[in-house]
């Protein structure tokens, strides 16, 4: 009976996750170095993208200074039992979420990052080669050869957002990098909303504050374009969510729309087009009466996709299909200024580390206690299906039953869409990254798991350690690696 307490406690689950965590860590530049695995991930850090580094100086009281509100504003708004408007407690978070970001960004005693070819570098070297809009849409994909690594392997959208952007606010690296700090936080509307839709507002308010203090998303949102991109895709998500809900014809033409300008950003949107058919296959599983509007939704929103697309091909020039082939053959071919990366099935050694670095990079990035109570919360979700099935029948509300069904489903058909993705080397690398704009899957599923264990001890102390230990690692992060953005 001890050992089953033990094993089955948070803190032993966190050591243990804490564990293979590290072990995957050691063993990689073992791994590499044996079986001569080509990546571009640096060997010490792996299999997080990015150099060591040891930037403890005296800024480190900044983000220290920062953290203390952070936990007094969280803890005034956890007193008032949820009572203050929505907005308040969105624009609290928002600026608290720049106030964040910038303060770990400043540990090292720089704004921005050095210049190099990397990181800030990315995108912006790109726009003086443009002349116009018109230029961008109709010729880029021809010149994607002469562009920058991430420019090169990406649709036009972040060159032709700073093109604009530059062009109004002066064409500098700081252009760049408020541009992403002052829309980065809007993402936190839509990820409020998708829980509150699922769950409730307790489970929306506990969403954000992980999501404020969660490493890679603080670490990347300063001068990454991921944490831009990451605006229209939570929104996509939120809004298919709301379409399935409120079987609105509007909402799913809205959502094809927010899909479009997403795959216009970043080739990762069509991990969200997976998603929503894998959702729909779980809602015909566990929810047949829903499976029409979700059907609806997928149907309207994919023709409203394409539609998009035809016509800017129509009207642009820009052809979308070939823009993600070109890409692809940079992205394993190379360019002038990228050395390509190969399919990722050379060998089965590569293959196989590859596609545990997906993963790994992206779970460690997110926080042990996160991956830790995330873990509990889809073992609790697997077991709950059972429960489910045997009361169904016994469901007085209709209304419960597909509730549960939604909240089972959104865990689900992410995990069933991840998979497959994580092993498809559609992804080598870099996605602590790359999938930030998946934080809905992770976060509030991780919320509604520390809601039960709020109720059930009837106190807040679960949270407030597991918001502490996502800072700590978080500041621990941006001290010894350089994430080169």
């Amino acid at each position: 009976m001890v050992i089953q307490r033990i094993y089955r406690s948070i803190p032993f689950q966190l050591c243990l996750v804490v564990a293979v965590l590290w072990i995957f860590h050691r063993l990689s530049p073992f791994l590499i170095e044996h079986y001569q695995i080509s990546l571009q991930v640096n060997k010490v850090t792996a299999p997080i993208f990015g150099s060591p580094a040891r930037d403890l100086n005296k800024w480190i009281v900044l983000p220290i200074i920062v953290f203390v509100l952070y936990i007094y504003l969280i803890r005034t708004i956890l007193k008032s039992e949820l009572s203050i408007p929505t907005p308040v407690i969105l624009a609290i978070t928002i600026g608290l979420k720049v106030t964040i970001d910038v303060s770990v960004t400043m540990i090292n005693g720089q704004f921005l990052p050095p210049i190099t070819n990397h990181g800030v570098a990315q995108y912006l070297t790109d726009v003086p080669k443009f002349t116009s809009l018109g230029d961008i849409l109709k010729n880029y994909t021809t010149k994607a050869n002469q562009l920058t690594t991430h420019a090169g392997t990406h649709p036009p959208g972040p060159v032709l957002t700073l093109w604009i952007t530059t062009k109004y606010f002066g064409y500098d690296r700081l252009t760049k990098a408020f541009l992403i700090i002052f829309t980065a936080p809007i993402s936190l509307i839509p990820l409020y909303l998708i829980a509150k839709q699922i769950f409730d507002k307790r489970v929306a308010f506990y969403t954000l504050a992980l999501y404020l203090v969660t490493p890679n998303i603080v670490l990347l949102t300063a001068t990454c374009m991921d944490a831009f991109y990451a605006v229209f895709l939570i929104s996509s998500i939120y809004f298919y969510l709301l379409a399935t809900k409120n079987r609105s014809v509007l909402l799913a033409i809205l959502t094809g729309v927010l899909l479009t300008v997403s795959m216009f950003l970043t080739f990762a949107t069509t991990f969200l087009g997976v998603y929503f058919i894998t959702l729909t296959g779980f809602t015909y599983i566990n929810n047949k009466k829903a499976l029409r509007s979700h059907l609806t939704t997928l149907c309207i929103s994919g023709i409203t996709f394409c539609f998009v697309y035809l016509l800017m091909y129509v009207t642009t020039g820009y052809n979308a299909i070939s823009c993600l082939m070109g890409a692809v053959y940079i992205d394993e071919h190379g360019s002038s200024n990228h050395g390509g990366l190969g399919t990722g099935y050379e060998t089965l050694s590569r293959y196989l580390f590859i596609s545990a670095t997906n993963f790994f990079a992206f779970f460690s990035c997110l926080g042990a206690i996160t991956v830790t109570l995330w873990i509990r919360e889809l073992i609790g979700t697997i077991q709950q299906i059972v429960s489910l099935k045997f009361k169904k029948s016994n469901m007085e509300n209709p209304e419960d039953q597909e509730s549960t069904s939604e909240s089972i489903n959104f865990l689900l058909a992410y995990v069933s869409s991840l998979i497959p993705i994580g092993f498809s080397t559609l992804y080598t690398a870099e996605t602590e990254r790359i999938w930030i704009f998946m934080a809905p899957f992770i976060l509030i599923p991780t919320a509604k798991h520390l809601k039960k264990h709020i109720d059930l001890r009837q106190n807040h102390r679960i949270f407030y350690v597991t918001i502490i230990l996502l800072f700590a690692q978080t500041v621990m992060f941006e001290i010894f690696l350089n994430t080169l953005w």
